[in-house]
Protein backbone atom coordinates (compact mmCIF):
# COMPACT_ATOMS: atom_id res chain seq x y z
CA UNK A 1 0.00 0.00 0.00
CA UNK A 2 2.85 2.29 0.78
CA UNK A 3 4.02 1.32 -2.39
CA UNK A 4 1.22 2.08 -4.24
CA UNK A 5 0.78 5.10 -2.53
CA UNK A 6 4.27 6.87 -3.40
CA UNK A 7 3.51 6.23 -6.97
CA UNK A 8 0.23 7.87 -6.96
CA UNK A 9 1.74 10.75 -5.10
CA UNK A 10 4.81 11.21 -7.67
CA UNK A 11 2.08 10.73 -10.20
CA UNK A 12 0.34 13.66 -8.81
CA UNK A 13 3.87 15.63 -8.50
CA UNK A 14 4.03 15.16 -12.55
CA UNK A 15 0.45 16.24 -13.43
CA UNK A 16 1.58 19.42 -11.00
CA UNK A 17 5.23 19.96 -13.09
CA UNK A 18 3.19 19.11 -16.26
CA UNK A 19 0.48 21.88 -15.98
CA UNK A 20 3.35 24.30 -17.04
CA UNK A 21 2.57 23.35 -20.57
CA UNK A 22 -1.03 24.47 -20.52
CA UNK A 23 0.28 27.59 -18.67
CA UNK A 24 -1.46 26.33 -15.30
CA UNK A 25 1.43 24.70 -13.36
CA UNK A 26 0.47 23.63 -9.67
CA UNK A 27 3.97 23.96 -7.44
CA UNK A 28 1.73 22.72 -4.23
CA UNK A 29 0.88 19.38 -6.35
CA UNK A 30 5.01 19.37 -7.04
CA UNK A 31 5.79 19.98 -3.28
CA UNK A 32 3.37 18.02 -1.95
CA UNK A 33 3.44 14.98 -4.16
CA UNK A 34 7.60 14.59 -4.06
CA UNK A 35 7.32 15.28 0.19
CA UNK A 36 4.80 12.72 0.59
CA UNK A 37 5.97 10.41 -1.89
CA UNK A 38 9.53 10.01 -0.79
CA UNK A 39 8.17 9.40 2.79
CA UNK A 40 5.54 6.81 1.73
CA UNK A 41 8.57 5.35 -0.25
CA UNK A 42 10.76 5.98 2.69
CA UNK A 43 8.50 3.85 4.93
CA UNK A 44 7.80 0.68 2.19
CA UNK A 45 11.75 0.43 2.27
CA UNK A 46 12.28 0.50 6.15
CA UNK A 47 9.01 -2.19 6.45
CA UNK A 48 10.47 -4.27 3.47
CA UNK A 49 13.70 -4.69 5.77
CA UNK A 50 12.17 -5.34 8.74
CA UNK A 51 9.99 -7.70 7.60
CA UNK A 52 13.22 -9.10 5.73
CA UNK A 53 14.86 -9.27 8.78
CA UNK A 54 12.05 -11.27 11.09
CA UNK A 55 11.26 -13.80 8.43
CA UNK A 56 14.51 -15.10 7.03
CA UNK A 57 15.89 -18.21 8.66
CA UNK A 58 18.69 -17.55 10.81
CA UNK A 59 18.59 -21.68 12.49
CA UNK A 60 18.29 -24.67 11.32
CA UNK A 61 16.90 -27.19 13.65
CA UNK A 62 16.50 -30.82 12.92
CA UNK A 63 14.63 -34.35 13.77
CA UNK A 64 16.52 -37.19 13.67
CA UNK A 65 14.66 -40.46 12.67
CA UNK A 66 13.33 -39.86 9.39
CA UNK A 67 14.77 -36.48 9.04
CA UNK A 68 18.31 -36.71 9.19
CA UNK A 69 18.18 -40.44 9.15
CA UNK A 70 15.83 -42.81 7.24
CA UNK A 71 15.15 -45.22 9.86
CA UNK A 72 12.56 -47.52 8.00
CA UNK A 73 14.64 -50.36 7.95
CA UNK A 74 16.23 -49.90 12.35
CA UNK A 75 13.39 -48.29 14.64
CA UNK A 76 10.46 -49.48 12.41
CA UNK A 77 12.18 -53.10 12.46
CA UNK A 78 13.04 -52.79 16.49
CA UNK A 79 9.60 -51.94 17.21
CA UNK A 80 8.13 -55.12 15.31
CA UNK A 81 10.87 -57.13 16.86
CA UNK A 82 9.85 -55.89 20.18
CA UNK A 83 5.94 -56.44 20.16
CA UNK A 84 6.97 -60.27 18.62
CA UNK A 85 9.45 -60.65 21.58
CA UNK A 86 7.37 -59.17 24.07
CA UNK A 87 4.37 -60.71 23.24
CA UNK A 88 6.25 -64.57 23.05
CA UNK A 89 8.50 -64.29 26.42
CA UNK A 90 6.74 -61.53 28.39
CA UNK A 91 3.18 -61.92 28.36
CA UNK A 92 3.35 -65.71 27.67
CA UNK A 93 1.35 -65.70 23.95
CA UNK A 94 1.92 -67.25 20.98
CA UNK A 95 3.57 -65.32 17.96
CA UNK A 96 2.07 -66.56 14.97
CA UNK A 97 1.87 -63.63 12.68
CA UNK A 98 3.92 -60.61 11.41
CA UNK A 99 2.24 -57.49 13.86
CA UNK A 100 3.45 -54.33 13.62
CA UNK A 101 4.48 -53.19 10.33
CA UNK A 102 4.69 -50.02 8.43
CA UNK A 103 1.11 -49.48 8.20
CA UNK A 104 0.82 -49.79 11.98
CA UNK A 105 3.47 -47.41 12.15
CA UNK A 106 2.07 -44.74 9.81
CA UNK A 107 -0.96 -44.39 11.89
CA UNK A 108 1.15 -44.01 14.80
CA UNK A 109 3.25 -41.25 13.81
CA UNK A 110 0.01 -39.21 12.65
CA UNK A 111 -0.32 -38.92 16.71
CA UNK A 112 1.07 -36.43 18.06
CA UNK A 113 2.00 -38.14 21.57
CA UNK A 114 3.83 -41.03 19.39
CA UNK A 115 7.28 -39.58 19.04
CA UNK A 116 8.77 -42.75 21.38
CA UNK A 117 8.85 -45.69 19.38
CA UNK A 118 8.76 -48.13 22.99
CA UNK A 119 5.66 -46.45 23.36
CA UNK A 120 4.38 -47.30 20.20
CA UNK A 121 5.03 -50.90 21.21
CA UNK A 122 3.93 -50.58 24.85
CA UNK A 123 0.59 -49.53 23.57
CA UNK A 124 0.15 -51.82 20.61
CA UNK A 125 1.27 -54.93 23.67
CA UNK A 126 -1.65 -53.72 25.79
CA UNK A 127 -4.11 -53.39 23.18
CA UNK A 128 -3.81 -57.02 22.37
CA UNK A 129 -2.88 -58.05 26.16
CA UNK A 130 -6.37 -56.91 26.84
CA UNK A 131 -8.23 -59.26 24.29
CA UNK A 132 -7.23 -62.18 26.40
CA UNK A 133 -6.51 -64.28 23.22
CA UNK A 134 -3.04 -65.92 23.30
CA UNK A 135 -2.52 -65.91 19.43
CA UNK A 136 -0.72 -62.19 17.98
CA UNK A 137 -2.94 -62.80 14.74
CA UNK A 138 -6.38 -62.82 16.55
CA UNK A 139 -5.20 -60.51 19.54
CA UNK A 140 -3.93 -58.07 16.70
CA UNK A 141 -6.36 -54.64 16.42
CA UNK A 142 -7.46 -54.65 12.71
CA UNK A 143 -5.58 -51.41 10.99
CA UNK A 144 -8.87 -49.24 11.30
CA UNK A 145 -9.63 -50.46 14.87
CA UNK A 146 -5.81 -49.46 15.62
CA UNK A 147 -6.50 -45.51 14.70
CA UNK A 148 -10.10 -45.56 16.30
CA UNK A 149 -7.85 -46.77 19.68
CA UNK A 150 -4.88 -43.95 19.12
CA UNK A 151 -7.98 -41.56 19.14
CA UNK A 152 -9.01 -42.74 22.60
CA UNK A 153 -6.26 -43.43 24.12
CA UNK A 154 -5.11 -41.88 27.21
CA UNK A 155 -1.52 -42.21 27.74
CA UNK A 156 -1.74 -40.97 31.38
CA UNK A 157 -4.60 -43.56 32.52
CA UNK A 158 -2.74 -46.18 30.34
CA UNK A 159 0.27 -45.89 32.45
CA UNK A 160 -1.43 -46.18 35.82
CA UNK A 161 -3.12 -49.75 35.07
CA UNK A 162 -2.41 -52.82 36.93
CA UNK A 163 -3.39 -55.57 34.71
CA UNK A 164 -4.94 -55.49 30.51
CA UNK A 165 -7.60 -57.85 31.12
CA UNK A 166 -6.14 -60.96 32.98
CA UNK A 167 -2.69 -59.80 32.18
CA UNK A 168 -0.35 -57.96 34.80
CA UNK A 169 0.78 -55.14 33.05
CA UNK A 170 4.31 -54.66 31.11
CA UNK A 171 5.64 -51.75 32.71
CA UNK A 172 7.10 -49.31 29.28
CA UNK A 173 10.23 -49.15 30.81
CA UNK A 174 10.54 -52.97 29.91
CA UNK A 175 9.26 -52.72 26.37
CA UNK A 176 11.85 -50.38 26.13
CA UNK A 177 14.70 -52.52 27.24
CA UNK A 178 13.93 -55.06 24.94
CA UNK A 179 13.53 -52.36 21.97
CA UNK A 180 17.06 -50.29 22.68
CA UNK A 181 18.47 -54.24 22.93
CA UNK A 182 17.27 -55.12 19.79
CA UNK A 183 18.55 -51.47 18.37
CA UNK A 184 21.95 -51.16 19.64
CA UNK A 185 23.35 -54.52 19.04
CA UNK A 186 25.05 -56.45 22.02
CA UNK A 187 28.42 -54.82 21.33
CA UNK A 188 27.58 -50.87 21.10
CA UNK A 189 24.45 -51.66 23.99
CA UNK A 190 27.58 -52.46 26.07
CA UNK A 191 29.67 -49.55 25.52
CA UNK A 192 26.99 -47.12 25.27
CA UNK A 193 24.09 -48.44 28.01
CA UNK A 194 26.14 -51.24 30.12
CA UNK A 195 25.00 -54.87 30.87
CA UNK A 196 21.90 -55.63 28.89
CA UNK A 197 18.95 -56.55 31.05
CA UNK A 198 17.71 -59.30 28.75
CA UNK A 199 20.71 -60.33 26.12
CA UNK A 200 18.99 -60.81 23.40
CA UNK A 201 22.48 -60.32 21.80
CA UNK A 202 22.18 -59.67 18.14
CA UNK A 203 23.66 -57.39 15.64
CA UNK A 204 22.55 -53.93 16.11
CA UNK A 205 19.53 -52.34 14.04
CA UNK A 206 21.09 -49.08 13.81
CA UNK A 207 23.88 -50.20 11.24
CA UNK A 208 20.60 -50.20 8.55
CA UNK A 209 20.38 -46.79 8.80
CA UNK A 210 20.94 -44.11 6.07
CA UNK A 211 21.29 -40.56 5.94
CA UNK A 212 19.07 -37.65 4.50
CA UNK A 213 21.29 -35.64 3.43
CA UNK A 214 25.27 -35.84 2.77
CA UNK A 215 25.92 -32.87 3.56
CA UNK A 216 28.10 -31.80 6.74
CA UNK A 217 26.56 -29.72 9.21
CA UNK A 218 29.32 -27.19 9.06
CA UNK A 219 28.14 -26.88 5.58
CA UNK A 220 24.87 -25.64 5.46
CA UNK A 221 25.24 -21.92 6.09
CA UNK A 222 23.26 -21.69 9.03
CA UNK A 223 23.89 -22.79 12.72
CA UNK A 224 22.28 -25.95 13.25
CA UNK A 225 20.67 -27.32 16.08
CA UNK A 226 18.96 -31.06 16.69
CA UNK A 227 15.57 -31.49 18.63
CA UNK A 228 15.10 -35.15 18.88
CA UNK A 229 13.51 -37.90 20.86
CA UNK A 230 16.33 -40.69 20.75
CA UNK A 231 18.31 -40.80 24.02
CA UNK A 232 22.22 -39.61 24.12
CA UNK A 233 23.52 -43.19 23.24
CA UNK A 234 20.77 -43.15 20.15
CA UNK A 235 22.22 -39.50 19.12
CA UNK A 236 25.78 -41.26 18.98
CA UNK A 237 24.95 -44.04 16.95
CA UNK A 238 23.19 -41.31 14.94
CA UNK A 239 26.13 -39.12 14.37
CA UNK A 240 28.24 -42.01 13.23
CA UNK A 241 25.70 -42.69 10.29
CA UNK A 242 25.90 -39.18 9.68
CA UNK A 243 29.68 -38.31 9.86
CA UNK A 244 28.83 -35.59 12.67
CA UNK A 245 31.18 -37.05 15.00
CA UNK A 246 32.13 -33.24 16.03
CA UNK A 247 28.88 -31.91 15.96
CA UNK A 248 28.43 -29.66 19.08
CA UNK A 249 26.25 -31.03 22.83
CA UNK A 250 24.71 -27.68 23.17
CA UNK A 251 23.38 -27.65 20.12
CA UNK A 252 21.20 -30.99 20.54
CA UNK A 253 17.83 -31.46 22.67
CA UNK A 254 17.51 -34.87 23.29
CA UNK A 255 15.07 -36.92 26.00
CA UNK A 256 18.02 -36.92 28.12
CA UNK A 257 17.60 -33.78 28.80
CA UNK A 258 14.26 -34.15 30.07
CA UNK A 259 12.76 -32.51 27.07
CA UNK A 260 10.12 -34.43 25.04
CA UNK A 261 7.92 -33.42 21.63
CA UNK A 262 5.09 -32.07 21.09
CA UNK A 263 6.67 -29.89 23.85
CA UNK A 264 7.85 -26.40 22.09
CA UNK A 265 10.92 -26.30 24.74
CA UNK A 266 13.59 -27.80 22.73
CA UNK A 267 13.05 -24.90 20.01
CA UNK A 268 13.08 -22.06 22.16
CA UNK A 269 16.28 -23.37 24.18
CA UNK A 270 18.19 -23.67 21.02
CA UNK A 271 16.88 -20.25 19.72
CA UNK A 272 18.43 -19.27 23.29
CA UNK A 273 21.38 -20.51 22.64
CA UNK A 274 22.01 -19.27 19.50
CA UNK A 275 20.00 -15.91 20.03
CA UNK A 276 17.70 -16.54 16.48
CA UNK A 277 14.34 -15.40 16.05
CA UNK A 278 13.42 -16.93 13.14
CA UNK A 279 13.87 -20.97 13.33
CA UNK A 280 13.34 -23.53 10.03
CA UNK A 281 12.71 -26.68 11.99
CA UNK A 282 12.54 -29.80 9.44
CA UNK A 283 10.56 -32.61 10.79
CA UNK A 284 8.41 -35.82 9.89
CA UNK A 285 5.82 -36.36 12.40
CA UNK A 286 2.85 -35.14 13.88
CA UNK A 287 4.49 -34.23 17.55
CA UNK A 288 7.08 -32.43 15.48
CA UNK A 289 4.46 -30.60 14.03
CA UNK A 290 2.35 -30.12 17.36
CA UNK A 291 6.05 -28.17 18.76
CA UNK A 292 6.32 -26.08 15.87
CA UNK A 293 2.73 -24.83 16.66
CA UNK A 294 2.97 -24.68 20.08
CA UNK A 295 6.25 -22.67 19.75
CA UNK A 296 4.93 -20.03 17.31
CA UNK A 297 7.47 -19.22 15.58
CA UNK A 298 9.47 -19.59 12.53
CA UNK A 299 9.03 -22.11 9.69
CA UNK A 300 8.38 -25.48 9.11
CA UNK A 301 9.46 -28.05 6.82
CA UNK A 302 7.86 -31.33 6.60
CA UNK A 303 9.76 -34.62 5.52
CA UNK A 304 8.09 -37.77 4.00
CA UNK A 305 4.68 -38.73 3.83
CA UNK A 306 3.13 -38.38 6.60
CA UNK A 307 2.92 -35.25 7.11
CA UNK A 308 1.82 -34.46 3.44
CA UNK A 309 -1.81 -34.46 3.70
CA UNK A 310 -1.39 -31.33 6.39
CA UNK A 311 1.38 -29.12 4.27
CA UNK A 312 -1.55 -27.37 2.65
CA UNK A 313 -4.30 -26.65 5.03
CA UNK A 314 -1.93 -25.89 8.06
CA UNK A 315 0.71 -23.61 6.05
CA UNK A 316 3.61 -25.37 6.01
CA UNK A 317 6.10 -26.50 3.37
CA UNK A 318 6.79 -30.07 2.30
CA UNK A 319 9.47 -32.10 0.41
CA UNK A 320 9.52 -35.84 -0.14
CA UNK A 321 13.16 -36.20 1.03
CA UNK A 322 15.30 -33.88 3.29
CA UNK A 323 17.69 -33.95 0.91
CA UNK A 324 15.55 -31.95 -1.90
CA UNK A 325 13.87 -29.55 0.86
CA UNK A 326 17.77 -28.09 1.35
CA UNK A 327 18.77 -27.98 -2.33
CA UNK A 328 15.64 -26.25 -2.10
CA UNK A 329 15.82 -24.14 0.72
CA UNK A 330 19.50 -23.44 1.32
CA UNK A 331 20.29 -21.04 -1.56
CA UNK A 332 17.24 -18.98 -1.19
CA UNK A 333 17.36 -15.60 -0.46
CA UNK A 334 14.18 -14.21 -0.60
CA UNK A 335 12.10 -14.85 3.16
CA UNK A 336 10.34 -17.75 3.98
CA UNK A 337 6.41 -17.10 4.42
CA UNK A 338 4.75 -19.69 6.26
Amino acid sequence: MLSMACVALYGYALAGFAGYSFGRGRPDYIAWGLGAGTLCGAAAIFLWRKWTKETTPDLLIFDVDGVLLNTQDSFLVATAETVRWCWGNLMGGVVDCEGYNLDYFSRCKAHPAFNDDSVVAWTLLRFMGKTGRKSMKDALPSLDQWEKDLKDLDLTAARQEKTWGTIKALPQREVAYVLEEFYYGKEDYLALRGTPKYGIGQEGLWIRESPGTLKNWKDMGLPVGIYTGRTQGEVTLAQRSLNWLDFPREMLISSDDGILKPSPVGLSTLCERTGAQFPMFFGDTASDKEAWLAFGKGAFVGIGPILKPDAAKEGFLHFDTLEEALSALLPASLPLIH
